[in-house]
């Protein structure tokens, strides 16, 4: 089988995104550490699926909302769908960065960070007074968003019982808080705010720009422990004489990580140390303390360079001691002095050992700062951090973004390749649920051959210092050779606005996972995309594909929303808007798609809200799927025939087609003619609209989604039932007397009379003239009404004029009597045993015509009405003949009376 592959970066972010590119470096809220003159280099990477020639990008202030970096060129080096860059000289701020691919001069994707930073890292190192305990210490949060850590703790494992070499989590940043239930923790060590946000708060609003803190600090530390870790040696811990943290190269490894991964991706400021009562403790002397201090910092510029250094001057253990004035220790207070008069990027912080009372805990003997001495230890810190420090420390920037190099190495596999000039590589699989440097090592080699996966790369230099590269996607599509539904697909990149897209499920709640099967207007659907607007799926067809098919709706797991729940579906071939449908709702009926994507390299799939903002906006992808280009038509279907024929309808069934993709219709013909198709699988279908006794042939044809049209199906030839016929026991009858109507011709039916009845025969006594309709229902059709009509005689009327063969009377059961107020005049013939008689008050009149045959008994008689009046009647003329019966007269006369 052949394969064809596209390369893009996989997301790990949910950024609002226009068009078809996605940032995935840096990461939401990163800050990155500005050079002496108020600037830095932004490295940005990502992915793009449009068909673009350059990537711009545009810093705005935050606070100011002034452009500060209009629109700049990152790269023009474009790679298999990833874009790496940088933008120089960017001043210290707290920023949004628009970031806009383009196709010549024209723009066609966009997309944003919503926070990015140029600011101050610091890194802090010493012991507990700087590590911050855990739990409630009375710390306060930042109030300012530009406050940030990287909220998570890698050190000490309770379950393992020490301490960890591993290399912090892939960088995550939010603002510092504590609300004295939860809290932040600054990684890679402290599990407390501690004095940190204040003194982020205080120093963003002096210098006017974001700072993050990376906590190393380690409780119950001394110089020596220090030094002897940075040399990989064991320690022991002073008070319990045990191992430290029963690691070999603990504490400084803590140090060593965050200098090696967030100094090195980031950059910094310097190292804040707070460190001495552990020294006091173990009485440590001036010199020692001063030669292990003085190593520890030669060894952190080992690491990542010349990193500047604020070291406090602290060593207080007893707050209660000398009558509560604590017990200040000159030779550690001595040795940080002469650690800062060095200079050589060595700065003085601030004095601690006269924060007492209750400016510290009451545990340990008030070791602890508490409360308000955190306070007071940020606005001391602050002073440290002044203006001279800022203007005379030299800060380390961040090392360049390692950039990733692309290769065809074959139909099927792509080279993957980190630069040249670092000690070691360790790819990462993070489609697999991978993503950090201590997850599994998919290789370790500068270079990959890889055909399907998401890799990025962990590079390490000489002196341990890690940077990453950005995200690659391999998306090895096969050649197709079958449906291909798009949920059993990988896409190159993913965003929605309300949790992760969900496969064969709806999109559900906020986590991933929590959908449930996809369902439109009560139709289930096994297989498809569930989503919440706005989204956006892409994937790569590398124009191997024909068709894009699939049902489109609101899914009906928001049935119960009242408002809102209003998209709109638009799909894009190769950055071309290709389809766009109504405004759907929780109403809407379902929509079916089929694109023809032939020659398309990327689909893009889109749902946006409808302009009433996206609550509920669950929205349905409903098999999903794609064909190849199909020239192939169906087989043609059997067994067509007939069911449930009646006067004007036919159902027709037949037996379902095959197609090497997919039967989407079958069309049907009537005498040559296409009168209606059905959506397969569906194999019946029923017309209407027929004439009764006619003759009609059929024929049916699969239609498969590329066009393609199967031979006709065998011809089916059908005549019509005839038109029901009623027989009507009694056309004419006297009030009081009833007729049964029987109605012949509804074979395998159910009929219906005009009054609503089901019987056949019916029986009926109307009391005045009426007309009966009667119709058959075979199946879903119903036939044409026919209608018959009863004759009821009233009592008495003025006149009834009579008339041949209208008004002719014949057969046994026909027995008739006619009173009249005035006259009757009759030109009609009497037969056939008929029994009528003619009753009028003043007159009788048999005109030439009329005659009353032999065995009939007719009776014409002078009387009045039987009624005290007469009541004006429609002329007998509107009344129905009653056909006359030829049958063999009875030797007798004629009788008139």
């Amino acid at each position: 089988m052949k394969f064809v592959v596209t390369l893009t970066l996989l997301i790990f972010t949910s950024f609002f995104t226009i068009g078809q590119i996605i940032i995935t470096f840096p990461m939401e809220k990163a800050v990155f550490q500005r050079s002496a003159n108020n600037s830095a280099t932004i490295n940005i990477a990502g992915n793009y699926s449009s068909n673009i020639t350059s990537v711009e990008a545009k810093f705005i202030n935050v606070q100011t909302g002034q452009v500060a970096i209009d629109w700049t060129p990152l790269t023009s080096n474009l790679n298999d769908g990833i874009f790496n860059g940088s933008v120089s000289n960017v001043p210290g701020g707290w920023y949004t960065v628009e970031v806009r691919g383009k196709l010549g001069t024209s723009i066609v994707a966009t997309t944003y960070l919503n926070r990015v930073g140029v600011g101050e890292v610091f890194l802090i190192a010493g012991q507990s007074n700087a590590q911050g305990l855990a739990g409630n210490q009375g710390e306060v949060g930042a109030t300012d968003e530009r406050v940030l850590c990287h909220n998570e703790v890698s050190w000490y494992d309770i379950n393992i019982g020490q301490c960890d070499k591993k290399t912090p989590n892939y960088p995550s940043f939010s603002q510092i808080y504590s609300d004295g239930i939860t809290r932040s923790y600054l990684s890679k060590t402290s599990f407390n705010p501690w004095c940190y946000g204040k003194l982020g708060d205080i120093l963003v609003e002096k210098l006017q720009v974001p700072v993050v803190f990376f906590n190393a600090a380690a409780t119950a530390t001394t110089s020596l422990n220090w030094k002897e870790s940075s040399d990989g040696q064991e320690t022991k811990n002073v008070y319990t004489q045990s191992r430290y943290c029963n690691l070999v190269g603990a504490p400084y490894s803590g140090l060593e990580k965050i200098i090696n991964y967030y100094g090195s991706v980031f950059g910094v400021r310097a190292i804040l140390w707070h460190q001495g009562e552990s020294d006091n403790y173990s009485n440590t002397s001036e010199l020692d303390y001063f030669s292990n201090i003085s190593h520890v910092i030669s060894k952190t510029r080992s690491e990542l360079g010349n990193i500047p250094w604020v070291i406090s001057r602290a060593s207080v253990t007893n707050k209660k001691e000398n009558n509560g004035t604590g017990n200040p220790n000159n030779n550690i207070i001595n040795a940080q002095n002469s650690l800062v008069s060095i200079g050589n990027q060595i700065f003085p912080g601030p004095s601690t050992d006269d924060i007492l009372g209750s400016f510290r805990s009451e545990d340990d003997n008030g070791v602890h700062f508490f409360g308000g001495g955190l306070i007071e230890l940020a606005n001391r810190w602050n002073e440290s951090l002044n203006v001279d420090f800022f203007n005379n420390s030299s800060p380390i920037v961040a090392r360049n973004f390692p950039q990733i190099s692309i290769s065809l190495q074959s139909t099927n596999v792509y080279r993957l390749t980190a630069p040249v000039g670092y000690s070691e590589y360790k790819w990462v699989r993070i489609d697999t649920g991978n993503e950090d440097y201590e997850d599994a090592t998919e290789a370790s080699t500068q270079s990959i051959d890889r055909s399907s996966g998401s890799y990025r790369c962990y590079v390490t230099d000489g002196q341990g210092n890690i940077t990453f590269t950005q995200p690659v996607t391999i998306s090895v599509l096969p050649t197709c050779a079958s449906i291909t539904y798009l949920s059993d697909s990988q896409p190159l990149s993913s965003i929605n606005e309300w949790g992760p897209i969900e496969m064969d499920k709806s999109n559900g709640e906020n986590g991933a996972g929590d959908g449930t099967t996809l369902i439109i207007r009560g139709v289930s659907y096994p297989k498809g995309i569930g989503v919440h607007a706005n989204s956006t799926i892409i994937y790569s067809l590398n124009k191997n594909f024909g068709r894009f098919i699939s049902t489109i709706g609101i899914d009906d797991e928001i049935a119960a929303v009242n408002n809102g729940a209003t998209v709109i579906f638009k799909v894009y071939k190769d950055g071309e808007e290709s389809y766009k449908s109504a405004i759907l709702n929780k109403n809407s009926s379902a929509v079916k798609l089929n694109i023809d994507v032939k020659g398309v390299s990327v689909l893009k799939l889109e749902v946006n809200d409808a302009g009433d903002n996206n609550f509920g906006d669950h929205a349905d992808w409903a098999n999903a799927r794609l064909h190849c280009v199909d020239t192939e038509a169906p087989s043609a279907p059997t067994s067509l025939k007939e069911s449930l024929l009646s006067q004007n309808c036919v159902t027709l069934t037949w037996n379902a087609s095959t197609d090497n993709m997919e039967v989407e219709k079958y069309n049907i013909y009537r005498d040559g003619d296409l009168i209606g198709s059905v959506d397969a699988p569906i194999t019946t279908f029923g017309i209407t609209g027929l004439s009764q006794l006619s003759y009609y042939t059929f024929v049916v044809k699969a239609v498969d989604y590329s066009g393609n049209v199967s031979n006709q199906s065998n011809l089916l030839e059908i005549v019509t039932l005839q038109n029901l016929i009623i027989s009507n026991s009694k056309k004419i009858i006297h009030q009081g007397q009833s007729s049964s109507l029987l109605a012949f011709g509804c074979f395998g039916g159910t009929v219906t009379w005009s009054n609503g009845s089901s019987s056949n025969p019916l029986v009926v006594s109307p009391i005045d003239t009426t007309i009966y309709s009667v119709s058959c229902k075979i199946g879903d059709c119903t036939s044409i009404a026919v209608k018959d009509t009863v004759k009821v005689i009233p009592d008495c009327k003025n006149f009834y004029n009579f008339i041949k063969n209208k008004d002719n009377y014949t057969g046994t059961s026909t027995s008739l009597t006619f009173s009249a107020s005035e006259t009757i005049s009759a030109t009609n013939v009497i037969s056939s045993s008929a029994k009528v008689n003619y009753n009028a008050a003043k007159s009788i009149i048999l005109l030439p015509g009329f005659s009353a045959n032999n065995g009939t008994v007719f009776t014409a008689k002078i009387a009045d009405c039987p009624s005290s009046s007469s009541i004006p009647y429609a002329s007998a003329d509107n009344l129905e003949v009653a056909p006359m019966i030829e049958t063999k007269l009875r030797t007798s006369r004629n009788s008139t009376q």
